[in-house]
C-alpha cells in the first residue's frame, strides 16, 4: 500500500469544499513495477459527481508475446474522470441537472454517495489501462525461438517425428 493513499469518505471530500490532492510515491501491491509509482492525484466533490485527475508514471517489466524475452515498459498517463455519486447510473434527467453535463459523456463509474473513494485503487486502474494488449519488445524482436537441430524429436531428415506436423509439411510442399 502506498502511504497516504488510504480510502477517504466521500462526505469528507464534500465537507472540504475544495479539491484534495495526494502525492503518489510508492509500490502498488497489485502492480509489480521496477520503479515506484510517482505522480499526483486530485479529487473534487462537485455535488452529484466526483472529479478525479492525476499524473502518474512507473516502469514495469513485461514478457514479449513473440520471443518470450523480458523488456521494460514505461507507463505514463494523465487520466481525468468524472464518477457519478449515486446508487445507480444517472438518468437523462439527472444528467441535465448536473453542472458538468458537457464533460459527462461516457460516464461509466458510480460510487455510493455514503461510501468511500479509494485513491490507490483508482491509481491501479488507471495504470492498468495503460498496459499493452499485445506485449512486443520492439522492432529488434528475434521472433519465436527456433527448434533445436539436435535432440530425440527429429527424424534423420531433420523433420519433426511428431505425426501431428505431417499436415503442415504436406501444405508447405505444395
Amino acid at each position: 500500500m502506498i502511504e497516504g493513499l488510504e480510502p477517504v469518505a466521500l462526505q469528507e471530500l464534500r465537507a472540504l469544499a475544495a479539491p484534495r490532492t495526494w502525492s503518489v510515491e510508492g509500490q502498488l501491491e497489485s502492480l509489480k513495477s521496477l520503479t515506484p509509482v510517482r505522480g499526483e492525484l486530485t479529487a473534487e466533490h462537485r455535488g452529484n459527481v466526483l472529479s478525479v485527475e492525476g499524473e502518474l508514471s512507473t516502469i514495469i517489466t513485461l514478457t514479449c508475446d513473440r520471443c518470450l524475452g523480458q523488456f521494460n515498459q514505461q507507463l505514463i498517463c494523465q487520466p481525468s474522470e468524472l464518477i457519478w455519486l449515486g446508487d445507480a447510473p444517472p438518468s437523462d434527467g439527472q444528467l441535465q441537472e448536473s453542472e458538468d453535463i458537457s464533460a459527462m459523456e461516457g460516464l461509466v463509474e458510480c460510487l455510493d454517495p455514503r461510501g468511500r473513494f479509494d485513491p490507490e485503487q483508482w491509481v491501479f486502474e488507471q495504470l492498468s489501462l495503460q498496459l499493452p494488449v499485445v506485449n512486443h519488445c520492439g522492432s529488434h524482436c528475434p521472433g519465436p525461438p527456433l527448434p533445436r537441430e539436435s535432440g530425440g524429436d527429429h527424424t534423420s531428415g531433420g523433420e519433426p517425428s511428431d505425426p501431428r506436423w505431417q499436415a503442415l509439411r504436406n501444405f508447405q510442399r505444395r
